[in-house]
């Protein structure tokens, strides 16, 4: 498991990386500096991490170099000179690398930002899975408000009725959790506890009224 000093220092050197590119004017020079950074931190160059398989990254990357995988494919996602189609595969395939890593508490909470940029930027390609991936890891972060939206947009894309029972089922377990939070926590992302224990409750009654 990542120490939260561990992780803050990794933040930081990529915030120096992300200044550094943002400096580069030539797209050339910018691609450089990312496959540098590539093979430095996960043993690969850009052209691997842009072409292998989120499935095929997360299975040969450990946590440390797929959390680098995840920022340096956000970074090739923000050159000025990219394609727009080009520009949301990127940054899709850059959010489910960060969203898988639902294991890391410490670093959902210290990420949960980059994760909420991302999934706003992609939004519409997103699927029901990506969503959920995407409540749970608020849910670790303690984003119930990001948390309540991801689930609520993961069942609208839904139209069988069994498999939005089942979406529901789990968002309504994730909602429930969260109500036993702590106020400060809470009151932290502008959420009740009412409020969570409606939204598990709404939840369910959307679900029920799939495919009606």
């Amino acid at each position: 498991m990542f120490q939260r000093d561990y992780i803050l220092r990794m933040i930081e050197m990529m915030g120096d990386l992300a200044r550094r590119v943002a400096e580069l004017m030539e797209q050339l020079e910018y691609l450089h500096l990312l496959d540098k950074e590539s093979r430095l931190n996960c043993g690969m160059p850009l052209r691997a991490l842009e072409e292998l398989s989120e499935a095929s990254l997360m299975e040969m990357l450990a946590p440390e170099p797929l959390l680098y995988a995840s920022e340096i494919l956000y970074l090739r996602g923000r050159e000025p000179n990219i394609q727009w189609d080009e520009r949301d595969r990127i940054l899709l395939k850059s959010l489910r690398l960060l969203a898988s890593l639902t294991e890391e508490s410490i670093l959902c909470e210290l990420r949960a930002s980059r994760l909420k940029e991302c999934k706003a930027a992609v939004l519409p390609l997103l699927t029901t899975d990506d969503l959920l991936q995407c409540a749970r890891f608020f849910s670790e972060a303690g984003c119930f408000d990001e948390m309540e939206d991801a689930l609520f947009q993961g069942l609208e894309r839904i139209a069988d009725p069994a498999q939005a029972m089942a979406t529901a089922e789990e968002g309504r377990r994730l909602l429930l959790a969260a109500a036993q939070a702590p106020r400060e926590t809470l009151a932290y992302c502008r959420m009740t506890e009412q409020e969570l224990l409606e939204a598990a409750g709404e939840l369910l009654r959307q679900a029920e009224n799939t495919g009606a």
